[in-house]
């Protein structure tokens, strides 16, 4: 351990062993609900959700049966649950707490956006990139 000039303490950690360290969140049913959406669907739902709390998550229960993936492998139980935070947001919005609720939910919807945004880019790359495919001439023309 050192000190540095300004009083702090400093922790230097050599660790050569080069291990991968996964970290994995376990979230509820609630979250898992939440349905994987395009970006900008995502920011527009974020924003009603933050003008009138509840609304954005009610309206993301129905891009449940548009396509959009959810953590939970059932959409009727996916759309449920969405039905029931949206509710309760709406409910509990008379004590500040379901607008702030709100509101966290609408920035899942944008970060879950973002996160699959990532995955798709990441499983282009895997593929390596384009196919280009050339065109081959049935007529054979000499080089110069």
């Amino acid at each position: 351990m050192s000190e540095s000039k300004n009083g702090e303490k400093k922790v230097k950690i050599n660790d050569d062993r080069g291990n991968v360290v996964e970290v994995s969140e376990k979230h509820g049913p609630l979250f898992n609900a939440i349905p994987k959406m395009h970006l900008c669907g995502a920011v527009i739902l974020c924003l009603l959700n933050i003008a009138i709390p509840g609304m954005g998550t009610f309206i993301s229960a129905f891009t449940v049966f548009c396509g959009c993936p959810t953590k939970i492998e059932k959409r009727m139980n996916a759309f449920l649950l969405n039905i029931l935070a949206a509710f309760l947001q709406m409910v509990t919005f008379i004590i500040i707490v379901g607008w702030i609720w709100s509101i966290l939910w609408g920035m899942n919807f944008v970060q879950l956006a973002i996160a699959k945004g990532e995955e798709q880019e990441a499983e282009f790359q895997n593929l390596g990139g384009p196919y280009y495919v050339r065109r081959q001439s049935s007529v054979d023309v000499p080089l110069a």
